[in-house]
């Protein structure tokens, strides 16, 4: 995906595009991510969710903030006339989601072992735990998980604490591309940003236009929306546990659902 992004082939966008539905889950937001780097390849990946031809969960609050900051007029109008207000910054209503989820997932307790791979699904692309995953964001083996009410925080409202060292940036460059990671080298010579996904981009500082650092995470708030109850009440098992399902010493964490017997949840 870091190699065909580099590419300015009109072809190139129209490929990944029309592959975009049938990609693994764990490759289709980079696919996603890819086609946001340029303004045609944008264009016509919102005119398919648009039209129906993708479901509108194939772009999260994120996604749509940055076509608006684009300087595509068009796509932009599209975007406030399919989705009304996009927020610019985090949306204070989110600690009401927190409370709700958090009353469901207690009464609802999911599949740790299937958690797992909703996590490889969904999470991995820019986190880590016990090993696995993409180190773009904190590691979630030892962070964001020291209760679980931290952990319905972290996940349900991720903006509500970012530390300066995880503030998206984006780099728009003098050759059409725009790129939103997070600054691991700000030097004059260049900008080095960590993609999710976990790759790279070193972008020369001749080759820089602009940059703009956004106020929100990286990862999007609704996560809620984006899976079945089911499959997120999954997710909370597996990340409510203090080791992987399959260590026996596992147990859940400070307030998730078993902590206070001191077992483990279903499927482990």
């Amino acid at each position: 995906m870091a190699a065909l992004g580099r590419s300015a082939d009109p072809k190139v966008g129209q490929v990944v595009l029309s592959r975009l539905s049938v990609l693994d889950p764990e490759v289709r937001p980079l696919a996603v991510e890819l086609l946001l780097q340029r303004e045609p390849w944008a264009r016509k990946l919102l005119d398919a969710v648009i039209s129906g031809k993708l479901p509108r969960s194939t772009l999260d609050a994120n996604h749509l903030r940055k076509i608006l900051e684009s300087n595509d007029r068009e796509a932009i109008w599209a975007v406030e006339k399919a989705w009304s207000t996009i927020r610019p910054e985090r949306d204070p209503g989110r600690e009401k989601v927190v409370v709700a989820m958090g009353d469901y997932l207690r009464r609802h307790p999911g599949d740790p072992r299937a958690g797992r791979a909703v996590f490889r699904k969904l999470c991995a692309q820019c986190h880590t735990i016990y090993g696995e995953g993409q180190a773009v964001g904190p590691d979630l083996t030892s962070n964001g998980r020291g209760s679980f009410d931290q952990l319905l925080a972290s996940v349900l409202d991720p903006s509500l604490v970012i530390g300066p060292s995880y503030r998206t940036t984006t780099v728009v460059t003098e050759g059409g591309r725009s790129l939103t990671g997070l600054v691991v080298e700000d030097s004059e010579s260049r900008i080095v940003l960590r993609l999710p996904g976990g790759g790279q981009e070193v972008v020369p500082r001749n080759d820089v236009k602009a940059t703009r650092t956004g106020k929100l995470s990286m990862m999007p708030e609704g996560i809620e929306d984006l899976l079945g109850r089911q499959e997120l009440a999954d997710l909370f098992a597996f990340l409510a546990l203090d080791h992987p399902p399959e260590d026996p010493s596992t147990r859940p964490i400070p307030g998730a659902p078993g902590a206070d017997r001191g077992l483990a949840g279903p499927g482990c």
